[in-house]
């Protein structure tokens, strides 16, 4: 028989188990250490016990879900009326289907029962309230598009997909110069700023990055000191990979320097400076609607490995 109950401070042992459990599970870092999981969940300021489902076979763990709510991104807030399904789980030793159905009830209950009107499947872009770097990648995807138990689950609930996010990854050694000479030549004498852990731009970065080193190089015109474009990168940590890794947070260009090829320019020379300093591999995220950057990345010779998707529906 299976039972439920909210989280307790002796549960992380039982969080850790399960986690263990669903090794195959798409998109998991393993293995998940209760530093990790300290400072990814159970540390966050509006960690509620309550949100945090357990399913028990016995006295024995087998599956869990984690509800919380959207934080705003820039308001140090969290918007009561927009509610998400985070996490869920479930070990092949139960009835999976069966127990994760009533998780995700669970799950909707206190979410309603919190104010939600909007309930999401998996975390949408830019503010993730739990789980960053231990599902997904560098920055979460949603829900990983070929866990087919949790996908199967939010259509079967009258979820729709909203957005779909496309996971990008370039080694050092696959990387290409992308850049032709008239590109260089308009750019190569402007001035590139790097700084290491840049002030936050909002509540909801300094949420998201406040556990990682970032790094971001600025391009500068020397004509005017303006600062036309830039990019960020943060250190993944946990780092799933053989080799140093980043993931490439931002890249943005003042509007009046966009279809200049500025953003490419100040790309190639951040990335041609991480490979010089070590690192091995850069991870990359995009909405499938921002067809630019993802031409773009493509083009450095990133290769897509999987994507996810978010769900959404009213209540």
């Amino acid at each position: 028989m299976i039972s439920y109950r909210p989280f307790r401070n002796t549960d992380p042992p039982h969080l850790l188990r399960i986690w263990s459990a669903c090794a195959g599970k798409p998109g998991l870092i393993q293995p998940l250490t209760l530093p990790y999981l300290e400072r990814s969940v159970l540390n966050k300021p509006y960690f509620d016990p309550k949100g945090l489902i357990l399913a028990f076979q016995g006295d024995r763990p087998v599956g869990f879900a984690h509800a919380g709510f959207l934080p705003q991104a820039t308001q140090g807030e969290l918007s009561r009326d927009q509610g998400i399904t985070c996490m869920l789980m479930v070990s092949e030793e139960c009835d999976q289907p069966a127990v994760a159905d009533e998780l995700l009830t669970r799950c909707e209950d206190y979410l309603a029962a919190g104010g939600a009107q909007v309930l999401y499947g998996g975390s949408p872009n830019p503010c993730h309230p739990f789980y960053l770097g231990l599902y997904g990648g560098f920055r979460l995807p949603g829900v990983m598009e070929n866990d087919t138990l949790v996908t199967g689950l939010f259509k079967s609930r009258g979820y729709q997909v909203v957005d779909k996010y496309l996971r990008f990854q370039v080694i050092r050694d696959q990387y290409r110069h992308l850049l032709d000479s008239d590109i260089i030549g308009q750019f190569s004498g402007f001035n590139i700023q790097r700084t290491t852990d840049p002030v936050p731009t909002s509540w909801c970065e300094a949420l998201c990055f406040c556990e990682s080193e970032v790094i971001q190089f600025t391009l500068v015109n020397p004509a005017n000191q303006q600062k036309i474009a830039r990019v960020r990168f943060c250190r993944l940590d946990p780092n799933p990979h053989s080799r140093p890794a980043v993931g490439l947070a931002e890249v943005r260009t003042a509007a009046a320097w966009a279809q200049t090829g500025a953003e490419s320019f100040l790309m190639e020379e951040s990335l041609s400076s991480l490979w010089a300093e070590g690192i091995g591999v850069v991870e990359a995220q995009c909405c499938q609607t921002d067809v630019a950057l993802a031409e773009m990345l493509r083009g450095f010779g990133f290769q897509q490995r999987t994507s996810g998707v978010v769900y959404r529906k009213s209540i």
